[in-house]
């Protein structure tokens, strides 16, 4: 049951894919980063994104990391998640406060068609902006190269 004094929800898209920490016990804690739009626009009439991080704990008991095996980059899901504090004492001997966004639940929002449409569109513009490159760089060093095959024939013809 869900405190709901100590609640919150966040929707976004992952920001990248989750990092995974084991611990001695076996059990894993997942952080990620969900990048969710404001709603309202900014100064330059633009809505920015907020980046919220959050963490997940997996049990020793679980073979697999659950849900998270599940989402990548780019996934659009909906987080509900408790504050917890996150108080310890370093190796100096200070004391250390601070606070951690615990997930509860997880909720994909896009269906696998979805996704792999996303994903497939993603490549496909990664890729024709690679060739881009690639051709730019080629034109550029066929370009220096004429540059250079002009400089060597005014050179010839200025020693003749």
């Amino acid at each position: 049951m869900k405190n709901i004094r100590n609640y919150g929800m966040v929707t976004g898209r992952l920001v990248r894919d989750f990092k995974v920490c084991n611990n001695r016990d076996g059990s894993r804690k997942i952080l990620f980063t969900v990048a969710t739009a404001n709603n309202y626009k900014s100064k330059d009439g633009h809505y920015h994104s907020q980046f919220i991080s959050l963490e997940a704990f997996v049990s020793g008991k679980q073979k697999d990391n659950g849900v998270y095996d599940y989402i990548n980059s780019g996934d659009l899901i909906t987080c509900s998640y408790s504050v917890q504090t996150n108080t310890y004492t370093n190796k100096d001997g200070n004391t250390v406060y601070g606070q951690v966004l615990m997930v509860n639940d997880v909720a994909l929002l896009e269906s696998k068609a979805v996704k792999e449409a996303r994903q497939a569109k993603a490549t496909q513009s990664k890729t024709t902006k690679e060739t881009k490159q690639a051709k730019a760089t080629q034109a550029k060093t066929t370009k220096n190269e004429t540059a250079k095959e002009a400089k060597k024939s005014t050179r010839k013809q200025a020693a003749a």
